[in-house]
């Protein structure tokens, strides 16, 4: 399979490489979300893509496979829940975590998988699935107290969050797209995939590669 695994922190001091990957991420994510949303009316804030403190790319040789982007909020600090993002989940979805004694979480977001890599036409394993899986880890590595995505229910991505064993906790619309918004909280329990993929994710955790990070 020869897929390699990477944690990059945005605020860390970057090898040549990591910046290379980064731009390839960048111009794979303009061009792909770009598109989208311009046939759905809307316009992509290329400002959003800065925000990530860490980004989780798959690699197959020089080849992007994929990647995901996390960014951790305090709802303790005003400066979060003013957020974009946060104002994007809505009110009782921030009344629920706080509830649910959630202050901190990792939002997982602009999961991106490159064409070559997609579905059966790939003939290889799930990568949309295996970013989520491994994204779980980060958010225990960064101690946030839970994960949330604001899931695109045209792509599916929603089902695949509940079949990993993430809630639902509300439906929004972001950029024209009806989206569900999906909490795994760090006291969850992680649903098992097929044997192929649950290999993949625990080989790719153990290998990755990482920079020294500092507060993300």
């Amino acid at each position: 399979m020869n897929f390699s695994y990477r944690l990059i922190y945005t605020l860390a001091t970057k090898t040549e490489q990591e910046v290379q990957l980064i731009n390839k991420c960048y111009a794979l994510w303009a061009d792909e979300y770009g598109k989208d949303l311009a046939s759905r009316g809307a316009t992509l804030n290329r400002d959003e893509f800065q925000r990530a403190r860490v980004i989780a790319v798959i690699t197959r040789g020089d080849d992007l496979v994929g990647f995901h982007q996390y960014s951790v909020f305090d709802l303790r600090e005003q400066s979060s829940l003013a957020h974009s993002y946060v104002r994007a989940l809505g009110e009782d979805v921030v009344k629920k975590l706080t509830e649910n004694k959630i202050t901190s979480f990792m939002a997982l977001e602009y999961l991106t998988v490159a064409p070559e890599f997609r579905g059966r036409a790939a003939a290889g394993p799930k990568i949309s699935e295996i970013l989520i899986r491994l994204g779980l880890r980060v958010m225990r590595e960064l101690g946030a107290d839970a994960s949330v995505g604001i899931a695109r229910i045209d792509r599916k991505v929603n089902s695949t969050a509940d079949n990993i064993g993430f809630s639902e906790v509300a439906q929004i619309t972001k950029y024209n797209n009806p989206c569900g918004v999906v909490v795994f909280s760090k006291n969850d329990e992680v649903i098992p995939s097929d044997d192929f993929t649950n290999r993949t994710v625990e080989m790719l955790w153990t290998d990755k590669l990482k920079v020294a990070k500092i507060a993300a």
